[in-house]
């Protein structure tokens, strides 16, 4: 059995490009000790001193970015993003990167759901 490789590559960006900014909740940061235990890497992780910016917590990322004297001329996607109500969501593991299909981590039935956190039948394919 062959083993797919995987890598992925920072892309240079040309001027006037697009920079994506993930939105990202739990990172390694929060789950590392101070200092970290550099044995357990295969590779020193990055790590970025922050103490020293003014942050904002809760802060819209286009906000921070335009406090910064940056221009921000479109957000893309943000439209579509809904904030659901992550009670939700308890106790349900995604099946998809839409999340739409879970499974009931105490049951282990499926369940469905729309992008507004609503439970609906089983979608049928189209």
């Amino acid at each position: 059995m062959a083993k797919k490789t995987t890598f992925r590559a920072f892309a240079a960006l040309s001027e006037g490009e697009n920079v994506v900014v993930p939105l990202i909740t739990d990172s390694l940061e929060w789950t590392l000790s101070s200092p970290p235990p550099l044995h357990q890497f295969t590779e020193p992780p990055l790590i970025v001193e922050c103490e020293h910016l003014d942050l904002k917590p809760g802060a819209e990322v286009e906000e921070v970015l335009e406090s910064q004297g940056e221009t921000v001329t479109d957000i893309v996607g943000k439209e579509g993003w809904v904030a659901n109500d992550p009670t939700l969501y308890e106790g349900l593991i995604p099946q998809n990167v839409e999340w739409t299909e879970f499974v009931d981590e105490k049951t282990g039935e499926w369940v469905y759901m729309d992008e507004f956190g609503a439970r609906i039948e089983k979608p049928t394919a189209a």
